[in-house]
Protein backbone atom coordinates (compact mmCIF):
# COMPACT_ATOMS: atom_id res chain seq x y z
CA UNK A 1 0.00 0.00 0.00
CA UNK A 2 0.86 3.82 -0.14
CA UNK A 3 1.70 3.59 3.67
CA UNK A 4 4.87 4.24 5.45
CA UNK A 5 6.03 2.25 8.77
CA UNK A 6 4.11 4.98 10.52
CA UNK A 7 0.55 5.75 8.70
CA UNK A 8 -1.80 3.98 6.59
CA UNK A 9 -3.84 5.21 3.70
CA UNK A 10 -7.88 3.72 3.48
CA UNK A 11 -7.14 1.23 6.00
CA UNK A 12 -6.59 0.42 9.63
CA UNK A 13 -3.32 -1.46 8.90
CA UNK A 14 -2.92 -1.32 13.16
CA UNK A 15 -5.95 -3.00 13.50
CA UNK A 16 -5.02 -5.78 10.78
CA UNK A 17 -1.39 -6.23 12.78
CA UNK A 18 -3.30 -6.73 15.88
CA UNK A 19 -5.56 -9.19 14.76
CA UNK A 20 -3.10 -11.10 13.51
CA UNK A 21 -0.72 -11.36 16.92
CA UNK A 22 -4.56 -12.09 18.54
CA UNK A 23 -4.56 -15.30 16.16
CA UNK A 24 -1.09 -16.52 16.64
CA UNK A 25 0.02 -15.29 20.04
CA UNK A 26 -2.99 -15.17 22.11
CA UNK A 27 -5.18 -17.77 20.43
CA UNK A 28 -7.97 -16.04 19.63
CA UNK A 29 -10.36 -17.32 16.71
CA UNK A 30 -10.98 -13.83 15.25
CA UNK A 31 -11.44 -15.85 11.59
CA UNK A 32 -8.22 -14.13 9.90
CA UNK A 33 -7.10 -17.18 8.73
CA UNK A 34 -10.20 -17.51 6.80
CA UNK A 35 -9.97 -14.50 4.94
CA UNK A 36 -7.53 -13.96 1.80
CA UNK A 37 -4.18 -14.08 2.58
CA UNK A 38 -3.24 -10.86 0.09
CA UNK A 39 -4.38 -7.51 1.96
CA UNK A 40 -3.52 -4.58 -0.73
CA UNK A 41 -4.59 -0.86 -1.77
CA UNK A 42 -4.66 1.13 -5.50
CA UNK A 43 -3.64 4.22 -5.28
CA UNK A 44 -6.03 6.33 -7.59
CA UNK A 45 -8.90 3.84 -7.39
CA UNK A 46 -12.37 4.61 -6.87
CA UNK A 47 -12.90 4.65 -2.94
CA UNK A 48 -14.67 1.17 -2.94
CA UNK A 49 -12.33 -0.35 -4.86
CA UNK A 50 -9.28 1.07 -3.79
CA UNK A 51 -8.58 -1.81 -0.53
CA UNK A 52 -8.87 -5.42 -2.07
CA UNK A 53 -8.17 -9.03 -0.81
CA UNK A 54 -6.42 -11.75 -3.27
CA UNK A 55 -5.57 -15.51 -2.63
CA UNK A 56 -2.19 -15.19 -3.80
CA UNK A 57 0.52 -13.08 -5.55
CA UNK A 58 1.11 -12.22 -8.16
CA UNK A 59 -2.29 -11.72 -9.13
CA UNK A 60 -3.85 -14.52 -11.29
CA UNK A 61 -6.00 -12.30 -13.21
CA UNK A 62 -2.72 -10.20 -14.03
CA UNK A 63 -1.56 -9.43 -17.35
CA UNK A 64 2.22 -8.76 -17.98
CA UNK A 65 2.90 -6.15 -20.51
CA UNK A 66 6.03 -5.10 -22.89
CA UNK A 67 6.71 -1.20 -22.72
CA UNK A 68 9.48 -0.41 -24.67
CA UNK A 69 11.90 2.73 -24.90
CA UNK A 70 11.32 5.13 -27.80
CA UNK A 71 12.38 8.09 -29.35
CA UNK A 72 10.16 11.43 -28.84
CA UNK A 73 9.12 14.04 -28.58
CA UNK A 74 6.66 13.14 -25.40
CA UNK A 75 6.16 16.64 -25.63
CA UNK A 76 6.06 16.01 -21.60
CA UNK A 77 9.03 17.13 -20.15
CA UNK A 78 12.01 19.27 -21.36
CA UNK A 79 14.61 16.43 -19.97
CA UNK A 80 17.50 14.78 -21.96
CA UNK A 81 15.62 12.94 -24.47
CA UNK A 82 12.04 13.39 -23.75
CA UNK A 83 11.59 9.79 -25.02
CA UNK A 84 8.41 7.67 -25.45
CA UNK A 85 6.86 4.87 -23.58
CA UNK A 86 5.21 2.92 -25.82
CA UNK A 87 3.86 -0.68 -26.37
CA UNK A 88 4.61 -1.00 -29.85
CA UNK A 89 8.44 -2.28 -30.86
CA UNK A 90 9.96 0.25 -31.65
CA UNK A 91 13.19 0.72 -34.48
CA UNK A 92 16.58 0.36 -32.97
CA UNK A 93 18.29 3.44 -31.95
CA UNK A 94 19.89 4.68 -28.12
CA UNK A 95 19.80 7.80 -25.70
CA UNK A 96 22.81 9.62 -24.61
CA UNK A 97 22.74 10.66 -20.81
CA UNK A 98 26.36 12.48 -18.89
CA UNK A 99 25.04 11.79 -15.19
CA UNK A 100 23.88 14.54 -13.20
CA UNK A 101 24.73 13.89 -9.98
CA UNK A 102 22.46 16.87 -8.86
CA UNK A 103 19.49 14.26 -9.20
CA UNK A 104 17.81 13.20 -6.51
CA UNK A 105 13.65 11.89 -5.64
CA UNK A 106 13.77 14.12 -2.42
CA UNK A 107 14.17 14.43 1.22
CA UNK A 108 11.47 13.12 2.76
CA UNK A 109 11.07 9.30 1.18
CA UNK A 110 10.30 6.40 1.97
CA UNK A 111 13.75 5.99 2.56
CA UNK A 112 14.47 8.89 5.18
CA UNK A 113 11.63 7.97 7.93
CA UNK A 114 8.62 9.86 9.26
CA UNK A 115 6.00 10.34 6.41
CA UNK A 116 7.25 10.65 3.09
CA UNK A 117 6.21 14.04 1.15
CA UNK A 118 7.56 13.44 -2.76
CA UNK A 119 7.65 16.68 -4.35
CA UNK A 120 6.82 17.20 -7.85
CA UNK A 121 9.48 14.65 -9.40
CA UNK A 122 9.10 16.79 -13.14
CA UNK A 123 12.14 19.03 -11.87
CA UNK A 124 14.36 15.76 -10.83
CA UNK A 125 13.32 14.55 -14.85
CA UNK A 126 14.48 17.34 -16.48
CA UNK A 127 17.87 15.98 -15.52
CA UNK A 128 16.93 12.52 -16.21
CA UNK A 129 16.53 10.01 -18.76
CA UNK A 130 12.81 10.07 -19.52
CA UNK A 131 10.47 7.73 -21.32
CA UNK A 132 6.66 9.08 -21.21
CA UNK A 133 3.17 7.48 -22.57
CA UNK A 134 0.98 9.49 -24.74
CA UNK A 135 -1.72 10.31 -22.43
CA UNK A 136 -3.85 7.15 -21.68
CA UNK A 137 -7.19 6.64 -23.49
CA UNK A 138 -8.29 4.48 -21.26
CA UNK A 139 -7.87 3.92 -17.42
CA UNK A 140 -4.81 1.16 -16.81
CA UNK A 141 -4.34 -0.07 -13.56
CA UNK A 142 -0.60 -1.20 -12.63
CA UNK A 143 -1.13 -4.15 -9.57
CA UNK A 144 2.70 -6.02 -8.87
CA UNK A 145 6.41 -6.01 -9.46
CA UNK A 146 7.52 -3.40 -12.74
CA UNK A 147 10.73 -5.76 -14.15
CA UNK A 148 13.39 -3.48 -16.26
CA UNK A 149 15.48 -4.66 -19.28
CA UNK A 150 17.56 -1.58 -19.23
CA UNK A 151 20.75 -2.22 -22.17
CA UNK A 152 23.57 0.29 -21.82
CA UNK A 153 26.77 0.92 -22.63
CA UNK A 154 29.13 3.52 -20.00
CA UNK A 155 33.09 3.62 -20.87
CA UNK A 156 33.22 4.02 -16.52
CA UNK A 157 33.56 1.12 -15.04
CA UNK A 158 30.44 0.83 -12.90
CA UNK A 159 27.19 3.14 -12.54
CA UNK A 160 24.84 3.03 -10.55
CA UNK A 161 21.37 3.18 -12.01
CA UNK A 162 17.93 4.58 -10.44
CA UNK A 163 14.31 3.59 -12.53
CA UNK A 164 11.22 5.62 -11.42
CA UNK A 165 7.63 4.84 -12.22
CA UNK A 166 5.38 8.14 -12.20
CA UNK A 167 2.60 9.05 -13.13
CA UNK A 168 1.77 12.42 -14.75
CA UNK A 169 -1.19 14.15 -14.99
CA UNK A 170 -2.71 16.94 -17.75
CA UNK A 171 -1.22 20.08 -15.95
CA UNK A 172 2.59 18.16 -16.54
CA UNK A 173 3.06 17.24 -12.35
CA UNK A 174 4.90 13.99 -12.31
CA UNK A 175 4.48 12.04 -9.09
CA UNK A 176 6.62 9.51 -7.71
CA UNK A 177 5.04 5.54 -7.55
CA UNK A 178 7.81 3.14 -7.16
CA UNK A 179 11.05 2.84 -7.79
CA UNK A 180 14.35 0.21 -8.49
CA UNK A 181 17.96 0.59 -8.63
CA UNK A 182 20.90 -1.60 -9.38
CA UNK A 183 24.36 -0.83 -9.39
CA UNK A 184 25.49 -2.11 -12.94
CA UNK A 185 28.81 -4.15 -11.21
CA UNK A 186 26.42 -6.29 -9.37
CA UNK A 187 24.45 -6.80 -12.50
CA UNK A 188 24.66 -10.93 -12.42
CA UNK A 189 21.92 -12.81 -11.89
CA UNK A 190 21.78 -15.78 -9.63
CA UNK A 191 19.37 -17.92 -8.18
CA UNK A 192 17.70 -16.72 -4.54
CA UNK A 193 18.36 -18.62 -1.44
CA UNK A 194 14.39 -18.29 -0.88
CA UNK A 195 11.41 -18.28 -2.48
CA UNK A 196 11.58 -14.50 -4.76
CA UNK A 197 8.47 -15.02 -7.01
CA UNK A 198 10.41 -15.25 -10.20
CA UNK A 199 11.66 -11.87 -9.87
CA UNK A 200 15.83 -11.41 -10.59
CA UNK A 201 17.65 -11.56 -7.81
CA UNK A 202 21.50 -9.96 -7.52
CA UNK A 203 23.74 -11.64 -4.82
CA UNK A 204 25.41 -8.41 -3.85
CA UNK A 205 28.66 -10.63 -3.37
CA UNK A 206 31.68 -9.22 -4.32
CA UNK A 207 32.80 -12.86 -6.04
CA UNK A 208 29.80 -11.53 -8.54
CA UNK A 209 30.88 -8.39 -9.37
CA UNK A 210 32.07 -7.40 -12.41
CA UNK A 211 33.12 -4.01 -13.97
CA UNK A 212 31.86 -2.70 -17.02
CA UNK A 213 32.68 -4.03 -20.81
CA UNK A 214 33.02 -1.96 -23.73
CA UNK A 215 30.20 -3.49 -24.72
CA UNK A 216 26.63 -3.13 -23.91
CA UNK A 217 24.89 -4.94 -21.37
CA UNK A 218 21.87 -5.67 -20.06
CA UNK A 219 20.75 -4.58 -16.35
CA UNK A 220 17.67 -6.61 -15.04
CA UNK A 221 15.57 -5.67 -12.02
CA UNK A 222 12.38 -5.32 -10.14
CA UNK A 223 10.87 -2.36 -8.61
CA UNK A 224 9.31 -2.49 -5.46
CA UNK A 225 6.03 -4.01 -5.70
CA UNK A 226 2.89 -1.25 -5.84
CA UNK A 227 -1.02 -1.07 -7.17
CA UNK A 228 -1.88 2.20 -8.88
CA UNK A 229 -5.10 3.45 -11.23
CA UNK A 230 -3.69 5.55 -14.12
CA UNK A 231 -6.56 7.31 -15.27
CA UNK A 232 -7.30 8.41 -18.64
CA UNK A 233 -6.03 11.23 -19.92
CA UNK A 234 -2.96 10.48 -17.72
CA UNK A 235 0.40 9.37 -18.71
CA UNK A 236 2.69 6.92 -17.42
CA UNK A 237 6.92 7.55 -16.77
CA UNK A 238 9.76 5.85 -16.69
CA UNK A 239 12.87 8.33 -15.67
CA UNK A 240 16.23 7.04 -15.44
CA UNK A 241 18.88 8.70 -13.63
CA UNK A 242 22.02 7.87 -11.80
CA UNK A 243 21.90 9.02 -8.68
CA UNK A 244 19.83 9.40 -6.17
CA UNK A 245 22.14 11.96 -3.94
CA UNK A 246 19.93 12.24 -0.63
CA UNK A 247 19.18 8.61 -0.43
CA UNK A 248 22.38 6.60 -1.66
CA UNK A 249 25.73 7.37 -1.79
CA UNK A 250 27.20 7.10 -5.72
CA UNK A 251 30.40 7.37 -6.04
CA UNK A 252 31.28 10.67 -8.16
CA UNK A 253 33.53 10.94 -10.95
CA UNK A 254 35.29 13.55 -12.71
CA UNK A 255 34.10 14.54 -14.85
CA UNK A 256 30.67 12.46 -14.93
CA UNK A 257 30.67 9.98 -17.28
CA UNK A 258 28.54 9.55 -19.63
CA UNK A 259 25.99 6.34 -20.72
CA UNK A 260 24.31 5.43 -23.72
CA UNK A 261 20.59 3.45 -23.49
CA UNK A 262 19.80 1.22 -26.40
CA UNK A 263 16.09 1.12 -27.67
CA UNK A 264 14.82 -2.15 -29.59
CA UNK A 265 12.71 -4.63 -29.12
CA UNK A 266 14.90 -6.13 -26.16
Amino acid sequence: GPWDHYQSHGLDRATEMLRWFDYWLKDIDNGIMKEPPILYCVMGAPPDRMIRRAGRWPLPEARPVKYYFAPGPSGSVLSANDGLLTSSTPKPGADSYVVDYRTTSGTRTRWTGGPPAYADMAANDRKALTYTTEPLARAVEVVGHPIMHLWLQCPAGDVDVFAYLEEVDAQGRSTYITEGCLRASHRALSQPPHARLGLPHHSGLEKDAAKLPKEPVELVFDLLPTGKHFPAGHRIRIAITCADKDSYQTPQLSPPPSITVLRDAQ
